[in-house]
């Protein structure tokens, strides 16, 4: 092998699929800068040779591996980056295509020293319990045991053993919401190169715990030190950073995995990387996997859940402005349709004022776009996507704004930001389709064909200022922190029903092991 003139393949391949959800994944159209398609989901295909020019000083994965390997004598070969966000598994098709695609780049690439592959790590496909492993297993099959394999993985991956087979290296994100990513795409890259060039042998131990993570309370960030420090997953990750310090250790971190997957290994693991050092790897692991484990209440007592009367009378017993109610059981950023009307059901019999609830209803927002601003219109909302939970909700509104739903994030949001990072270079465009603004005189519904997004812009773009409101309603676990928590008097997580419960009430677990921990025998 040519040292100084390394070919090293980089892409991505990632969703993270609700097995309870009604949605599948489709076919990815070519990506959204192009302007040949609308997207109104998070479902993106970054072609080969557009994918450098588009990560480039960018805080991505890939923006991660360009920056260390741009600076060192290395070719790159992008490959695309098939990515299809949060949704349900995806369907065979689009499957069996983009690997295919894939596959088939790298053989064209004749040779190709090593790969660093840009995944989620909690992917299904039709009759796939494991998408992502069987394409790592058939990109082995095509470069050999020579060429190594380097992964970077979302917190909530499932690391199952076919991706430690396959993979030299996994580093999946420390941070919970996750705004390490570019950070994570550069060390998995610079110690690709520790191999390559070094010498240096990677070796993996990884253990399980018999827990479904409690995403809620497994969050390593807050908007200010003092809150952070509160958190236990924030104290456990930084006892598995500082074990990096010690000799031959290369890194160690906490999966909390994704347990709507409902595959056998969904559960949280610890896993830990060492040079040669198989002992120690095993050593490191089972210490963090000991915090976690004795942690496992802790993480459900730090964002208790309320059921919804009792958070919506706490919230009007709060003084200030904005009470944030957290609809956990229906988060945009877990798979969810963003239909649950609930809370608006409970709000509208509590005859509430000054509240705002996002939903995602592609029929209210035809008939808003209908009837035009200033038209009172009567229409169902919410329930029609999924109806397991809920169902419509009769409203009678006055159409008080419409948008094309395409706006810049020019505030904190999920993907990027800490509390000395609140902004980025110039902004992100997003799009959720059109959108409307339905006011019922007590509260004001925002309906829009996409899901519902979890930054303050979103309800911006619909023409509501959520720091003007006394309570409003976003669809999240975590990701909506970076957001809110700046302006928010009192986040309250609500206990809703849906198929992003972090109690999985509601929905029927098949394949974890028997007796996992979940929360939900210890709900206080």
């Amino acid at each position: 092998m040519n040292r100084n003139n390394l070919r090293i393949a980089i892409g991505g391949f990632g969703a993270e699929s609700n097995a309870f959800s009604f949605e599948k994944g489709g076919d990815l159209s070519l990506d959204s800068s192009r302007g040949t398609t609308r997207p109104i989901t998070d479902a993106t295909l970054t072609d080969e040779d557009e994918l450098i020019s588009a990560n480039r000083n960018k805080k991505t994965v890939v923006g991660g591996f360009i920056s260390e390997l741009e600076t060192k004598p290395t070719n790159l070969l992008p490959l695309p980056r098939f990515w299809w966000g949060a949704t349900g598994v995806i369907a065979k098709g689009p499957y069996e295509r983009a690997k295919r695609r894939m596959i088939g780049l790298v053989r064209k690439y004749a040779r190709v020293d090593a790969i660093l592959l840009d995944l989620h790590g909690a992917m299904q496909a039709e009759g796939v319990e494991d998408a992502e492993g069987v394409l790592l297993k058939e990109l082995r099959s095509v470069v050999g045991r020579k060429s190594p394999m380097v992964c970077v993985v979302d917190k909530h991956a499932n690391i199952t053993d076919l991706k430690v087979e396959m993979c030299d290296m996994i580093f999946p994100y420390k941070t919970n919401p996750h705004i390490d990513l570019y950070e994570r795409g550069s060390k998995a890259a610079r110690f690709l190169l520790e191999m390559m060039n070094n010498g240096i042998h990677p070796t993996m131990h990884l253990e399980r715990l018999p827990m479904l993570g409690n995403n809620l309370g497994m969050s390593t960030w807050a908007s200010t030190p003092k809150a952070q420090s509160r958190l236990p997953m924030d104290s456990i990750e930084r006892k598995a950073t500082e074990l990096e310090n010690r000799k031959g250790v290369i890194d160690v971190s906490v999966i909390i995995g994704f347990g709507q997957a409902n595959i056998h290994q969904c559960v949280t693991s610890v896993l830990a990387i060492t040079d040669a050092d198989r002992g120690l790897a095993k050593e490191l692991a089972v210490e963090i996997a000991t915090l976690v484990w004795k942690a496992r209440d802790d993480f459900l007592a730090v964002r208790p859940l309320l059921p919804v009367d009792e958070a919506i009378d706490e919230a009007l017993r709060t003084s200030g402005r904005p009470i944030i109610l957290v609809d956990v059981g229906d988060n945009s950023g877990g798979g969810a349709p963003c239909d649950n009307n609930v809370i608006l059901e409970a709000l509208l019999r509590k005859k509430v004022h000054d509240a705002v609830v996002p939903l995602r209803d592609p029929d209210a927002v035809a008939k808003a776009f209908r009837a035009g601003v200033g038209a009172t219109i009567e229409t169902e909302v919410g329930g029609k996507l999924d109806n397991r939970f809920y169902k419509p909700v009769a409203i009678k509104a006055r159409v008080k704004l419409l948008s094309d739903g395409i706006y810049i994030i020019r505030g904190p949001s999920h993907g990027g930001f800490g509390p000395k990072d609140v902004a980025k270079d110039g902004g992100e465009m997003a799009d959720v389709g059109r959108m409307a603004l339905l006011s019922t005189g007590l509260v004001d519904v925002i309906v829009s064909e996409g899901k519902v997004a979890m930054e303050r812009d979103y309800y911006k773009a619909a023409g509501v200022d959520p720091s003007e409101r006394k309570i409003v309603v976003v669809k999240s676990h975590q990701a909506h922190r970076a957001s809110f928590e700046p302006i928010a008097q009192r986040i309250i997580e609500v206990d809703t029903p849906g198929i992003t419960s972090p109690l999985f009430r509601g929905l029927t677990l098949k394949y974890p092991p028997r007796g996992s921990y979940t929360g939900a025998e210890n709900p206080k």
